[in-house]
């Protein structure tokens, strides 16, 4: 159920929370990251096909806090936990009464959001792109250099000095829009959002065990 575009803006949300590291050039990511430790939202996902036709939209809500801790859940069209403490990833599909534990670090090595898993250059890696202002928020591009990598490019959109919307463009021409609502930044959050107790007599995935 859960979608490739999706698990790479999350992992993009987890490297950007764990070791996102950039040159200090006062543009709105660093002023976004600057002094940040929790962030929550609600959002909206639309999921665009290549001929600009919406294929489906989900609303849910997100926690996260540095470093890489993330929960992050659908209501609506279906519902769907993600949450990882930093080692742990659980992907709970609440209506398939299933849940899959996975390392962290597995979830994010074959995607291309790997390379900023240390503390590092992101001109490195990314050519960064300031695009103005487009629809009253202030864009950010992001383009790997990877020419192998799975998605053209990330933009970032800013209202003020905070992170408003996120769009992933993947190479099947597709894009994932996320739309950030009510949005609060370092608000208090409970370290147990950052972990998940799987319910009783539900079927349990634990990729783990695999390795």
């Amino acid at each position: 159920m859960i979608k490739s575009p999706f698990i790479q803006l999350v992992t993009f949300c987890f490297l950007l929370f764990s070791h996102f590291s950039v040159q200090a050039k006062d543009n709105k990511l660093d002023q976004f990251l600057n002094k940040l430790e929790t962030f929550s939202a609600g959002f909206e996902q639309t999921l665009v096909n290549e001929y600009g036709e919406e294929i489906e939209k989900s609303v849910g809500v997100v926690y996260l806090k540095t470093p890489g801790k993330f929960h992050w859940v659908y209501y609506e069209p279906y519902s769907q936990f993600i949450i990882s403490d930093g080692i742990t990833l659980w992907i709970y599909d609440e209506d398939l009464e299933q849940v899959t534990i996975r390392n962290i670090s597995d979830s994010i090595e074959n995607s291309p959001a790997a390379i900023l898993g240390g503390d590092i250059d992101i001109d490195a890696h990314y050519v960064v792109i300031d695009m103005g202002k487009s629809k009253g928020l202030s864009w950010l591009e992001l383009t790997p250099r990877d020419i192998d990598s799975q998605y053209n490019s990330v933009r970032l959109g800013f209202k003020g000095n905070e992170l408003a919307a996120m769009t992933l463009f993947d190479n099947l021409g597709q894009e994932t829009r996320i739309r950030f609502l009510d949005s609060r930044r370092n608000p208090t959050l409970k370290n147990s959002l950052f972990t998940f107790e799987p319910p009783e007599g539900i079927d349990v995935i634990d990729e783990r065990q695999q390795h």
